[in-house]
């Protein structure tokens, strides 16, 4: 059976059968179901949870109220040694539910998102993406040279 925002009737995903509403098939996955919602947290919060390498990774950043990035936006993001672009995987109360859930004090978040990413930013990640693959492939090949 699938879900509301499955259209084929079978999600996508690793074949499992599952975690259609994401796309992605690893256990670091979440679902933000008030964002299919006109919601609005009369408490609010400035954070957001951004996820890094299709889901690999994720951390908690501030966001800008001059122009918030929504659920799904790819952020550009200061890391604190350098900067990243990512998914913007949850916000409001649902990342308030998150941190609880990891132990994360809101006082320790201070790393911000830079803003929306642009065409440039998401080429440039593509770009390094190949050729972290490329040197990974490379390593291996090396691996295997050496006899060990």
């Amino acid at each position: 059976m699938a879900c509301a925002t499955c259209q084929s009737g079978s999600p996508n995903g690793c074949q499992n059968n599952g975690h259609c509403a994401t796309g992605g098939c690893n256990k670091m996955n979440t679902y933000d179901w008030l964002a299919q919602y006109d919601y609005e947290d009369p408490t609010g919060t400035d954070i957001v949870e951004i996820s890094f390498k299709k889901g690999a990774r994720k951390e908690f950043f501030r966001n800008h109220q001059h122009s918030p990035a929504q659920t799904r936006d790819m952020v550009v993001v200061d890391t604190g040694t350098g900067f990243d672009v990512g998914v913007v995987s949850l916000t409001g109360e649902l990342v308030r539910l998150q941190m609880k859930k990891k132990r994360v004090k809101e006082q320790t978040i201070t790393n911000p998102v830079v803003r929306v990413a642009n065409d440039r930013d998401i080429e440039r990640l593509n770009e390094y993406r190949a050729l972290e693959k490329a040197s990974h492939g490379q390593r291996k090949s090396d691996y295997r040279f050496t006899g060990h």
